[in-house]
C-alpha cells in the first residue's frame, strides 16, 4: 500500500469547491454565454467532470430536453458527481473515463465542455483528438484553461524548499504556464480549424488560508513517485510556507475583510466542428 502522510486531508469531491471557491462557478457561468442555447436533444459531455461544477451550471439554466454525460479518470470525482446528480434526479449519465481514452463512439455529442483540465492532462493533443472524434460535425467543443494561478508558485516554493529542487514537481504543478497558443495548438492537433477564443480574470477570496493551504498541499502536492516519510514529517513546514507565500506576490491581495484575494486568468475556447 502506498505511503500517505498521517496529516493528509483525504479527498472527497466538495473539496474541489472549497479549494477553486466560486471562481470556477462564475467563469463557467462566463462561457455558457459563448454558445448557442441548448436545444432539445443535445447530447453533451462534461468532459474531466471535476465536482460537477459544468453540469450544475447548466441544470440551473433549466434548458430543454437535454443528456449530459460526466467522466472523469478520479473515481471519488465520479462517484460525487453521480450522487449529485441521482439527489436532483439531472438527466445525466457518469463514468470512470481518462479524457485521453473515451470510450463512447464517434460523432456522439452535440456540445463538449472540457472545463480547466487541459492543463494537468498531461497528453493535451490526444485529449484534443478524443474531444473531435466524439463530436457530431457541426457541434460546438469548450475547452477553458488557467494561465495565471497565484497559488501555483506557493505550492511551487513549497516543494523546492521541503523537497529541494533536484526531484521531479508534483503533475498538478507544471513549472511551464499553459498558454492561449498551447490551448489553440493542442486543438488544432485535434483537429479543429474554427477555433476563437477570448480572455477574462476572476477572483479567488480565502478567508481560512491554513485550511486553504491544507487542501491545496493534500491534493495538488502528489509526487509522481508518491508520498515520502519525509513529507510526512515536514508536513507542516510546507503548510506554513503555502500560507506565507500567499501573503504577497503577482496577483495576490489582501481585502479589507483581511481575506487573500487571488486573480486568476482564465481563457476560453469555442471550437466548432
Amino acid at each position: 500500500m502506498a505511503f500517505r502522510p498521517k496529516q493528509i486531508t483525504s479527498y472527497q469531491a466538495e473539496h474541489l469547491s472549497e479549494l477553486q471557491g466560486d471562481v470556477s462557478e462564475k467563469a463557467i457561468e462566463y462561457f455558457l454565454t459563448l454558445i448557442p442555447p441548448f436545444n432539445d436533444g443535445d447530447i453533451i459531455h462534461d468532459n474531466a467532470c471535476g465536482s460537477g461544477a459544468v453540469t450544475e451550471a447548466i441544470m440551473a439554466k433549466n434548458p430543454p430536453k437535454i443528456h449530459i454525460h460526466a467522466t472523469d479518470i478520479n473515481p471519488q470525482f465520479v462517484a460525487g458527481v453521480q450522487a449529485l446528480s441521482e439527489k436532483n434526479q439531472w438527466p445525466e449519465s457518469t463514468a470512470v473515463m481518462s479524457a485521453q481514452k473515451l470510450t463512447f463512439p464517434d460523432n456522439m455529442f452535440t456540445k463538449s465542455i472540457t472545463s480547466f483540465a487541459f492543463h494537468c492532462l498531461g497528453d493535451h493533443d490526444e485529449a484534443a483528438k478524443q474531444v473531435y472524434r466524439t463530436l457530431k460535425p457541426g457541434g460546438v467543443a469548450i475547452a477553458t484553461v488557467w494561465t495565471s494561478m497565484p497559488h501555483v508558485r506557493a505550492l511551487q516554493h513549497a516543494h523546492w524548499r521541503t523537497r529541494g529542487k533536484e526531484g521531479p514537481m508534483p503533475s498538478l504543478l507544471p513549472l511551464e504556464d499553459f498558454t492561449e497558443e498551447d490551448l489553440r495548438a493542442a486543438l488544432r492537433v485535434g483537429g479543429f480549424r474554427d477555433i476563437s477564443c477570448s480572455e477574462k480574470a476572476f477572483y479567488l477570496k480565502v478567508s481560512d488560508m491554513k485550511r486553504w493551504a491544507q487542501l491545496a498541499w493534500s491534493y495538488l502536492g502528489h509526487l509522481p513517485t508518491g508520498w515520502s516519510q519525509s513529507d510526512e514529517d515536514k508536513w507542516d513546514e510546507a503548510i506554513d510556507d503555502v500560507v506565507e507565500q500567499l501573503k504577497s506576490g503577482d496577483g495576490i491581495t489582501t481585502d479589507d475583510r483581511g481575506e487573500v484575494v487571488m486573480k486568476m486568468i482564465a481563457v476560453v475556447a469555442v471550437a466548432k466542428k
